[in-house]
């Protein structure tokens, strides 16, 4: 009777706790839009730079452009490292029109889960330098809708690392690190 009790107050609830941890580190898929060609994927030697704008309506700071804009960068660079280099040097600008980005309310996240959501959409299109030519375009969506403890201590930054790997993934063809 006391391995059952012990079993249904620590262990059952510990288990549910572990299984939702997934939604806020779960790298969301791209909508492509147009196809990255193979020569396009950013490769180890490639520069990239990153733009974040956002979309008439959304608001946010210009320090939460810059900040975004890093930790994209950050992701790029890091998976990057796993493409041959062959071929020459090139250089791509990165640009992000935010279409949605809402930091939710932690209160509400913590009453009851699909209150106080976060959301971040993007549209993202690759542009080869110097000739500005456009070689890839996609869109990704990431919401978090998790309440309790969980949802009142996830906040935009947690989300925007998992939308930034998913933006690097797509851009180097290499799968996201979780």
């Amino acid at each position: 009777m006391k391995l059952r009790t012990f079993f249904l107050i620590l262990v059952v609830p510990c288990v549910c706790f572990m299984m939702t941890i997934g939604c806020a580190s779960s790298t969301p898929k791209a909508n492509i839009t147009q196809m990255i060609a193979p020569e396009s994927k950013i490769k180890s030697k490639d520069d990239t730079s990153v733009k974040v704008e956002a979309k008439t309506g959304v608001t946010l700071l210009e320090s939460e452009k810059v900040r975004l804009a890093e930790v994209i960068g950050i992701k790029i660079n890091d998976l990057k490292l796993s493409n041959n280099g062959q071929g020459e040097k090139k250089s791509y600008e990165i640009e992000l029109l935010l279409t949605r980005y809402d930091k939710g309310n932690a209160f509400a996240r913590s009453m009851l889960a699909g209150l106080g959501q976060i959301h971040i959409d993007g549209e993202i299109k690759i542009i080869e330098l110097p000739d500005k030519k456009q070689v890839g375009a996609f869109s990704i969506s990431k919401t978090f809708a998790w309440g309790g403890i969980y949802g009142a201590s996830t906040s935009m930054e947690d989300i925007e690392q998992t939308f930034a790997n998913a933006v690097a993934a797509e851009v180097t063809g290499q799968k996201p690190k979780e």
